[in-house]
């Protein structure tokens, strides 16, 4: 069982696996009952999710989680007053050393690591490194079967707001893939979804959560 998240042990800096973001050590923290050791919270905490007790709240997509853009890093989306005592705190009651995300908007899964337990900020840090990754030629080679053209459009359509928006970068970014779907509206889980995304032969993870976008 982990104890106070923020006096963690050193955060691993080795690498990890392709499409993996290890998880940065906090410079410091903020109390609260998800602090506690194996992130236990209180019978009358109050703020729980009804369908994913747990899951943190301030991620779960049924209670209200925190919304921002996608597009930009969530630490300079959500007022810093409200990001700075929430962003220590862990991502999961079992104290999860390694979690996935999937979307149905978008075909990658993105493994979370540490070796301790993942924060609210590791998983925001996490999506917004890997939308920002360039399409790769064989990602694009996916939608060369979309015949009327609809996705393709949608993609260079963002990338082009993107670029007029001040980003020097004009190549293909993951996050153009969304189109306008990146508002984060939490996280969630996809009866059958799961099970039917993971690669045949790969590892499971058991904290596999489904990212839930939509548009601002």
């Amino acid at each position: 069982m982990w104890g106070n998240p923020w006096q963690p042990p050193a955060y691993y800096q080795q690498p990890h696996p392709a499409n993996a973001f290890a998880q940065p050590g906090p410079p410091g923290g903020f109390p609260g009952f998800w602090g506690q050791a194996g992130w236990v919270p209180p019978p009358n905490a109050g703020y729980l999710s009804n369908k994913y007790p747990g899951l943190n709240p301030i991620l779960a997509a049924d209670a209200n989680p925190m919304k921002y853009d996608v597009r930009k890093k969530a630490r300079n989306e959500i007022a810093p007053a409200t990001y700075m005592p929430i962003r220590n705190l862990y991502a999961t009651s079992s104290s999860a050393v390694h979690i996935r995300l999937i979307s149905k908007s978008f075909p990658w899964s993105i493994d979370v690591m540490s070796n301790t337990p993942v924060t609210v900020e590791a998983i925001w840090d996490a999506l917004y490194a890997a939308l920002q990754q360039h399409i790769a030629d064989s990602e694009w080679g996916i939608l060369v079967n979309d015949k009327d053209r609809k996705y393709r459009e949608a993609i260079e359509k963002a990338t082009k707001r993107r670029v007029d928006a001040g980003d020097a970068d004009s190549r293909l970014k993951r996050i153009d893939w969304l189109g306008a779907q990146t508002l984060f509206k939490g996280l969630e889980k996809v009866d059958g979804f799961q099970e039917l995304r993971l690669l045949p032969g790969a590892e499971d993870c058991p904290e596999t959560w489904v990212v839930k976008l939509g548009s601002l």
